[in-house]
């Protein structure tokens, strides 16, 4: 029996063209909700991200894995994040190495500690990238700063090929390609979606097989394979349709409406 969902955001909860929560994804939510069931966010985002650009309105989730898993908030009150249940930050030595791959051949990056983000600098890829999700510019800062703090996501801002030179380098790392392209996600070694969901199961009392998971992009394919129910929508790339148990329609679609009543019937 499922007891849990974990929604990513963007193409999932989220129109990457309407920007906003549609009506029926709240009809969803609600629906899944007086079922019973346990709703957790599940994203790459950082939670300052999720807050300050309002990017889940006013819902409201028992959870949030965030930073594609290596950053664990259980809800208390209305504001984020929480109360911290898992921090698993990048190795310091990986991030040494990027910073000297960053001094050699600068690219814009930016990095994610727990309560602060920061870019080195930005250029037209970073402006068409946060266009395209809906985001604000991030702020420039020192990235030198990621010597002396943990640091949970660094997100280069460069085309595939870029990106596989820097994940070549840096064998100490996880990564996630973006959906569209012009980004990548560097997590610590074997960090994913996956991992933070396992640590919030753990929390909740909960196992593998009643959880549900809902996604569209790269990042989701380790969530949707571990859940005991992976559905991705529509208008998922082909990694995340691939390894779903059941692709549904679109979110411009209804396609969200579609994954809640698939997994009531469970």
């Amino acid at each position: 029996m499922i007891k849990a969902i974990f929604f990513d955001i963007d193409g999932t909860l989220r129109d990457f063209e309407e920007k906003g929560i549609p009506e029926y994804t709240r009809k969803a939510l609600d629906k899944a909700r007086e079922a019973g069931l346990r709703l957790f966010i599940a994203t790459g985002r950082h939670w300052l991200e999720i807050e300050e650009e309002g990017l889940l309105g006013d819902l409201e989730f028992d959870a949030y894995v965030t930073l594609n898993g290596q950053l664990c908030y259980v809800r208390e009150g209305r504001e984020l994040p929480g109360r911290a249940i898992y921090k698993n930050p990048i190795d310091p030595g990986q991030v040494r190495r990027l910073l000297g791959m960053i001094e050699e051949e600068p690219f814009p990056c930016l990095f994610m500690e727990e309560g602060r983000m920061y870019i080195n600098y930005t250029d037209p890829r970073v402006e068409l990238v946060q266009q395209g999700i809906g985001t604000a510019l991030p702020p420039v800062g020192d990235i030198g700063r990621a010597l002396e703090n943990p640091v949970y996501q660094i997100v280069p801002y460069v085309d595939e090929e870029r990106a596989r030179r820097i994940i070549a380098g840096l064998p100490g790392c996880g990564h996630a390609m973006w959906h569209a392209g012009n980004a990548v996600d560097l997590l610590p070694f074997g960090g994913g979606k996956c991992g933070g969901i396992e640590k919030m199961l753990e929390h909740f009392g909960m196992k593998a097989e009643e959880a549900a998971a809902v996604g569209d992009g790269k990042n989701d394919v380790s969530m949707l394979e571990y859940a005991g129910v992976g559905i991705a929508m529509g208008n998922g790339c082909e990694e995340a349709k691939r390894v779903a148990d059941f692709v549904v329609a679109g979110i411009e679609e209804e396609g969200l409406l579609e994954a809640v009543e698939e997994i009531l019937r469970r």
